[in-house]
């Protein structure tokens, strides 16, 4: 037994020198990522419109063509025998590329037919048809399908849109046999009607130009019974018609001298005003900063070009709110040195190919710029000239996607 205890104490001693040998080691911590600052992200440069006032994208509309009468009795009679001429005359405004409201009015030729029924019983109907005239109000708003369908595209040549109107008719002067047949018993009354009215239909343009389109136009009516002249035997009844028309869209220049929306690129400040207005307003006041730095760069030098010059998008023409500075600055000098006038002069990227000589926008380019100076500056016209070269190469290189396509030039007086 003492052999026994021996043994134990001796491997009781061996296992606590050995716990002794072993170090504890504390669990290693998992490595924590080294932090870095996020990285600021530069303003994207972006399409977008151009600030529009309450004055600008009025357009005028001008239709004529037929007016299919679909009231009572008229089902079944000769197409030639149901249709009149019709005009219309309408003047509206463009909110956006997808939305517009017009106010329209127009007259119609209408025709209307007794019923069979009545002009087999008696022969005083004769054949039946008779005339009235019509003047037709209406409220459209209007809604581009194309643009909202399809991205929009500023050169694209066809526009359909979809319209609903309301308004009201006024018929008047029908055929005097409308009396006589009513003095006989037929149900008709040939005095004046005014009643309401409803319609929807669809408008095809194509572009012709920067300031007109070439329509195509239906729609169908809806008008309170009595519009003919017979009154339903139902207490509630309609009466309706088809036009059909062609036309011309007149669009109206807006501040800027164009006619169309378009959209400019700029930096996107808005998301910055948004998120860091103390970025947006820093912005603002180096871009003032920039406008007095090039106000003093200008000196009298004649015979040589000013340093300032305006610059436009590929295949633009109107002036964008930055432009109007630099014209500004332009219209300044002429007034702070009336010993100077000035060759404004036109050019277009022609020579780099980016533009088409044949799109006229060195003209296009020196008419937004006078009309600037003169409209928007009080600068007389008589203290600048303008040149222009479609094919000529400017000055100044192209930078990105920004032509400097109108400079001008110091002379005497």
């Amino acid at each position: 037994m003492k052999k026994i205890y021996v043994i134990f104490v001796l491997l009781a001693v061996a296992c606590a020198g050995y716990a002794q040998q072993q170090k504890w080691k504390a669990p290693k911590r998992p490595k924590r990522p080294k932090w870095e600052a996020p990285k600021q992200k530069a303003p994207e440069v972006i399409d977008v419109w151009r600030p529009y006032n309450v004055s600008d994208n009025w357009f005028l509309d001008f239709y004529g063509g037929a007016s299919l009468s679909l009231a009572e009795n008229m089902k079944g009679h000769d197409l030639g025998k149901s249709c009149g001429v019709m005009f219309d005359f309408g003047f509206g405004k463009q909110f956006s590329n997808l939305w517009s409201t017009r106010l329209t009015f127009g007259y119609k030729s209408q025709k209307g037919w007794a019923s069979k029924e009545a002009m087999e019983v008696s022969t005083l109907l004769g054949d039946g048809d008779y005339t009235y005239h019509v003047l037709a109000l209406y409220l459209d708003e209007l809604f581009s399908l194309t643009n909202l369908f399809c991205p929009y595209d500023e050169k694209r040549k066809l526009n359909i849109q979809m319209f609903l109107g309301a308004g009201a008719n006024y018929s008047w002067q029908f055929d005097d046999k409308v009396d006589r047949w009513a003095r006989y018993g037929y149900p008709v009354d040939g005095g004046d009607h005014i009643n309401w009215a409803a319609r929807a239909g669809l408008l095809a343009m194509w572009k012709l130009g920067e300031t007109a389109d070439l329509s195509l136009q239906g729609s169908f009516n809806i008008v309170n019974d009595n519009f003919n002249g017979v009154k339903h035997e139902d207490r509630f009844a309609l009466d309706s018609y088809v036009d059909v028309a062609i036309g011309v869209r007149l669009h109206l220049a807006d501040h800027y001298g164009d006619s169309r929306y378009y959209k400019v690129r700029r930096w996107e400040a808005t998301s910055l005003r948004t998120a860091e207005s103390k970025v947006a307003d820093l912005l603002e006041s180096e871009r003032v900063k920039e406008y007095e730095a090039r106000e003093a760069a200008e000196v009298v030098a004649f015979g040589e070009l000013m340093k300032t010059r305006i610059s436009f998008y590929v295949d633009r023409t109107f002036v964008n709110d930055y432009q109007m500075e630099n014209i500004r600055i332009v219209a300044d000098f002429l007034k702070k040195h009336p010993d100077v006038n000035l060759i404004v002069r036109g050019y277009s990227g022609a020579s780099s190919k980016s533009e088409s000589p044949d799109m006229h926008l060195a003209e296009k380019r020196v008419a937004s710029v006078k009309k600037a100076l003169v409209k928007y500056n009080n600068v007389d016209p008589s203290r600048f000239e303008i040149w222009f070269d479609e094919e000529a190469e400017s000055p100044f290189p192209m930078k990105n996607e920004w032509i400097d396509g109108v400079v001008f030039e110091m002379v005497h007086q």
